[in-house]
């Protein structure tokens, strides 16, 4: 009788420690005013407020969650990982432009690297406007 409640009580510690580590990674995110309309993995947002951060950060699953602050809207992307071998200080959003249209490229962190795929609509606008395209950035404040 002992050994089972011995083995219940260890289960609820190590489930209790992990629910506490997992909410304390969750508080990670990143706050960014976008300027401009832009698209990401084939989903349209409007120029705000946003809040950015891994939906679930103990999974290999990169899923990131953008909400708009403004409107209360929120859409969940997969990502790719995406090297982070040197240590960076400035946290960004790097979007490619390509005439008036934006597409949200990377999340740049010094945790956290991700990168979104481009959708076929994006591909198609980038090699028609080689010469038109250029990266920007939006800072990311925690």
């Amino acid at each position: 009788m002992k050994k089972i409640l011995m083995q219940i009580c260890l289960a609820v510690g190590l489930v209790t420690g992990l629910i506490i580590s997992a909410q304390a990674q969750m508080r990670t995110q990143y706050r960014a005013h976008v300027p401009f309309d832009f698209k990401v993995s084939g989903q349209s947002f409007q120029a705000g407020d946003y809040v950015l951060g891994l939906t679930n950060p103990s999974s290999d699953n990169r899923a990131l969650t953008i909400r708009n602050m403004n409107s209360g809207e929120a859409k969940i992307i997969s990502t790719m990982p995406r090297e982070n071998n040197k240590r960076r200080d400035v946290s960004k959003l790097v979007f490619n432009r390509y005439g008036e249209r934006y597409y949200l490229a990377d999340l740049i962190t010094p945790t956290l690297g991700a990168e979104f795929r481009k959708t076929k609509n994006e591909g198609m606008i980038a090699e028609k406007q080689k010469s038109k395209s250029e990266t920007v950035a939006v800072k990311l404040n925690k």
